[in-house]
């Protein structure tokens, strides 16, 4: 496409919203699964929050907790309910597991701290998808704001 072409407003409008979509559903997905696993695996829990983080107060016991919250953070995202506070909440969460990684991330050469680099971009997306939030049509809050433009 040429710079002279005229790009169709609608178009466009359709085009980044679905892309917004992808972004929404992929974050969440990647969010659902390190939720679920306090469910599954509540040991792991613990074992990262003493040996990664330092917080030897956090047990298995508190698995179960922080998962459901988690769950429904994650769902209020996936919906785009409340998209600014939602959006912001998971951006936050991943910021949180980004900058508690980074000695981790320091040294990529050793596994598994290669595999958390997956988090960086999810990081990025999810800062994205915040700062467009008003672009992401396919949402609760999209369809309410369409609701409530027609007559």
């Amino acid at each position: 496409m040429s710079m002279e072409e005229e790009v169709d407003p609608v178009m466009y409008d359709k085009k980044i919203s679905i892309s917004l979509l992808i972004m929404r559903l992929s974050i969440a997905a990647f969010f659902g699964v390190w939720s679920s696993l306090k469910f599954y695996r509540p040991e792991w829990f613990e074992n990262v929050f003493q040996n990664s983080y330092g917080l030897e107060f956090v047990t298995s016991h508190m698995a179960t907790l922080v998962g459901v919250i988690q769950m429904v953070i994650v769902l209020t995202f996936v919906l785009g309910f409340q998209r600014g506070m939602s959006y912001a909440v998971m951006a936050l969460m991943q910021a949180a597991g980004v900058l508690a990684s980074i000695p981790n991330l320091m040294n990529f050469t050793q596994y598994p701290n290669n595999l958390m680099w997956a988090a960086v971009p999810a990081l990025g997306a999810a800062i994205a998808l915040f700062v467009l939030r008003e672009y992401d049509h396919f949402t609760v809050d999209g369809w309410r704001n369409e609701r409530a433009k027609t007559p």
